[in-house]
Parts: structure tokens; sequence; C-alpha cells
């Protein structure tokens, strides 16, 4: 057995051990930014943040009708039936209907029309046409008066405007049996509400 000290092995240095270690610590520090990014952005310049109009509240108008009537009227303002009142050559009725018009839209326009069934208006644009019947419609509310289509803005919020179509049977040009024993259906007739 050799008996000469022996030297413990030292422990070589390894080349470019601190060349490690710095590059061990920026690829940390790239990990840690790029967390940081993943997380929300918080890696980012200042910025701040300012709550606006939390308390306003945006509300829509409306544009409808409430507390609608219908009746009839002959030519000198009597109530009449149109289910027992039998009309002849030179007879005027009336149609009244009335309604209260809620507009709410500061900026809104729209219009109010009595329209008869489509089959309806046709036959008596057709008797109007040949100078048996004369049919008009006024629609009015207070002052405010208007033939056929009544203009709507907010202002008429709250108005009753009433329209009345008015019927007229020419006496001159019914000969014989014309027009004896005739119904006319007025179903489908409406008042119709519409923005511009």
């Amino acid at each position: 057995m050799n008996a000469a000290s022996q030297t413990p092995l030292s422990e070589s240095p390894v080349p470019g051990g601190k060349n490690r270690r710095a590059g061990r610590a920026v690829l940390a520090g790239a990990v840690a930014v790029g967390l940081l990014a993943a997380g929300g952005g918080t890696f980012s310049k200042w910025s701040e943040e300012q709550a606006i109009a939390s308390g306003d509240i945006v509300t829509a108008g409306e544009l409808s009708m409430e507390n609608t009537t219908v009746s009839w009227e002959n030519g000198a303002g009597k109530t009449i039936d149109p289910a027992t009142y039998r009309i002849v050559p030179g007879d005027t009725i009336e149609l009244h209907a009335s309604t209260t018009v809620v507009a709410k839209g500061d900026t809104l326009k729209g219009t109010l029309e009595l329209q008869l069934p489509a089959q309806l208006q046709q036959e008596v644009e057709a008797l109007e046409r040949a100078g048996y019947v004369s049919y008009d419609v006024t629609l009015t509310s207070g002052d405010k008066s208007a033939k056929d289509s009544y203009p709507i803005t907010h202002e008429d919020d709250g108005d009753v405007v009433q329209a009345v179509a008015t019927f007229t049977w020419d006496a001159d040009r019914t000969t014989g049996s014309d027009g004896e024993n005739v119904s006319t259906s007025l179903s489908g007739t409406k008042l119709v509400l519409a923005q511009q």
C-alpha cells in the first residue's frame, strides 16, 4: 500500500460556468415577463380608467293608441245603428272613430289614418269614379285638421284625434233598382298609427 499522502481530487472548474448561470437567469426573467403578459397585460405602460355615464339610462319612446271608440251618425248628426239602419239614395252616413294618441319620442314623426279593407277600398273607389258615391276622411284634434292622413309628433302626445269617414250616396245618379238590398261589410276597417 502506498503510504504517500494522497491529495483529494479537486473539482475541475467547468468551462463557462458563470455564463451558464447568467443564461439561466435571463431565461427565468423572460419566462416571468411572458407569464405577466399572458396574465392580463399587467406589464404595460401607465394607464387609467374613469367611469362615465354610470347613472345615465337611455329610454325608448312609444307610439300607440288608447281609449279608441267607434260610432255611426247620419248626415244630420243623429247616432245610428249600422246593423238596423237602411240607407237610401241621397243619404249620408258617417263612421266616427276617436282615439287618444300616445306619442313619446323627441324626434318622433308619424301619421294616423283611417283605412278601409283593400277590397272595400277598391269598391268605393269604383263607385266614386262612376259618380254613385262620394267618400272622404277627415281627421281632427282641436284646431288641427287633415284629410286622409293626420301628421303626428311628440307634441300630439295625449291628444284625442277623431277620424270621420263620410259616405254620401248620390240620388241623381241612381236609377231603377240600382243598389237595392245590397250589403257591404266594413270588417277590417282600422285606424293605423305608423312612424314615418
